[in-house]
């Protein structure tokens, strides 16, 4: 479905090198199949035997590697936030798993008896203060090995997994675009001083959720000698008398019960609900720990306490302590570093994107190489199915144009007539995503479509549109 103002899924690989006019043409197809029927098999897709075949032979042929599927989405994500001034960068580990009674080459078994490997993932989000979900920028494949087997290429094995949000880091940094400014959004998994150290040494700037009350240097007790370190404490003390920088209100998403048998209190089901919350700021230097590899002994960066006052009845309140490099001076400058953080959830959002709106743990594929280059095949469409959803949810009053063309909402309103329902003489992105939803079976009752009812709705209303389309070719319409 073509949008006029949300990227085009085939445009990802405008920059990739074949060899052969052909596939090229193949790729059209198969982009064009996936973005309409996110969820279906590769063969209902892309149109039963001959479809899927093709795209067999297409991850099969030598020309198509994962790293230049993966380069050339890279490229796109790129030259989208060039421009931008400001891209936050949101990085985050997930587990895809496949059925399997054996594991598949390449991949590694998972806790409970399946084959998969974790994706390490960054995700490009605008910074303006809308959010607005851009591209992948990179992935790492990442898989577990016993002790003196080595990982199969392109898949990474650690024996030190922190190390994958490094690799990341620097690789993102490294090919940066000139007058770009990035800022690495991560949770507390990435709490890590080399981390720090390695953002800032290669220009980068940072908003991290810390997880441990770290050491730093405390500047009111000065030093004892003019070669002595000044002496140390916590950022828990530091906070005590933080200045209070922001009052603010915000909107919270809800989130479903997963029926995981084990949910961290951060992580508990809640409804959607506005939260008052108190934001304090302090400077502080972060003291190196013992056996880190970083050079610098000390890092300057803000502490930001982010609580909420007063939340409801039986609510986990809101609590995070958040260590950037961002400048606080301000209460715009400090809602920018809370907003940054809050951008977070998008790449949650994106792996439930990827694993329900694209089904991709449903993919019959054999290898870890086939597995990563449909991985990357799917990951912009992954993105558009977010970026559609959050349009609908945020940006309420954004005309519907952003999504289809003139001509599909035309269409979309003969139908909804044939329902006896309308849209409006000048839908919203919400009037329509509504209506194309409820073609999936969503009820009013619920408050956001799921990703399945959300998928399954695009699929409907591909297949009409398209029927539509071929019939009118005819001159039957």
């Amino acid at each position: 479905m073509h949008t006029a103002a949300v990227p085009d899924p085939a445009d990802a690989f405008r920059t990739l090198d074949l060899p052969d006019a052909r596939l090229y043409r193949r790729l059209d197809i198969i982009m064009a199949g996936l973005t309409a029927h996110p969820a279906h098999s590769f063969p209902n897709a892309l149109g039963k035997t001959a479809g899927a075949e093709g795209l067999y032979r297409f991850l099969a042929h030598p020309a198509v590697t994962y790293e230049g599927l993966l380069e050339a989405q890279r490229d796109a994500t790129r030259a989208a936030v060039a421009g931008n001034g400001v891209t936050l960068l949101l990085h985050d580990t997930s587990l895809f798993q496949f059925s399997a009674t054996e594991v598949r080459p390449g991949t590694c078994r998972t806790s409970n008896g399946k084959s998969g490997f974790y994706g390490h993932v960054c995700l490009a989000v605008s910074g303006d203060g809308k959010r607005v979900p851009i591209g992948l920028m990179d992935l790492i494949p990442v898989v577990r090995v016993a002790e003196g087997e080595a990982a199969v290429a392109p898949a990474v094995a650690y024996e030190n997994e922190s190390e994958r949000w490094l690799d990341l880091v620097r690789r993102v940094q490294q090919k940066r675009p000139a007058g770009a400014t990035y800022v690495h959004v991560m949770d507390s998994e990435a709490d890590h001083y080399d981390l720090f150290y390695a953002v800032i040494d290669a220009g980068g700037h940072f908003v991290i959720r810390l997880s441990a009350d770290r050491k730093v240097a405390d500047p009111k007790r000065g030093r004892r000698g003019p070669d002595d370190p000044p002496r140390v404490h916590r950022v828990s003390d530091v906070l005590e008398n933080a200045e209070v920088r922001l009052l603010r209100s915000v909107r919270l998403s809800a989130r479903v019960n997963t029926g995981a048998p084990k949910v961290s209190k951060r992580n508990l089901p809640r409804d959607e609900r506005d939260a008052q919350l108190v934001v304090r700021v302090a400077p502080a230097e972060i003291k190196r720990p013992w056996g880190s590899a970083a050079k610098p002994p000390r890092c300057a960066v803000n502490i930001v306490e982010v609580m909420e006052v007063n939340p409801p009845e039986g609510e986990v309140p809101v609590s995070w302590r958040l260590v950037t490099t961002l400048p606080v001076d301000t209460p715009e400058q400090v809602a920018a570093v809370v907003d940054a953080y809050r951008a977070r959830w998008l790449i949650e959002e994106w792996f439930k994107a990827m694993k329900t709106g694209c089904a991709y743990e449903d993919r019959q594929l054999e290898s870890i190489d086939t597995l990563l280059k449909a991985f990357v095949l799917l990951a912009p469409v992954a993105t558009r199915l977010l970026t559609l959803r959050w349009l609908a949810h945020n940006e309420t009053d954004c005309p519907a144009t952003v999504v289809l063309s003139v001509d599909e909402i035309r269409f979309l309103r003969v139908i909804e007539r044939s329902r006896k329902r309308d849209l409006p003489p000048k839908p919203t992105v919400y009037d329509v995503m509504l209506a194309i939803a409820k073609m999936g079976g969503f009820l009013t009752s619920n408050k956001v479509p799921g990703w399945r009812v959300l998928g399954r709705g695009f699929e409907e209303f591909s297949l009409m549109y398209e029927g539509y389309l071929i019939a009118r070719e005819g001159g039957e319409m």
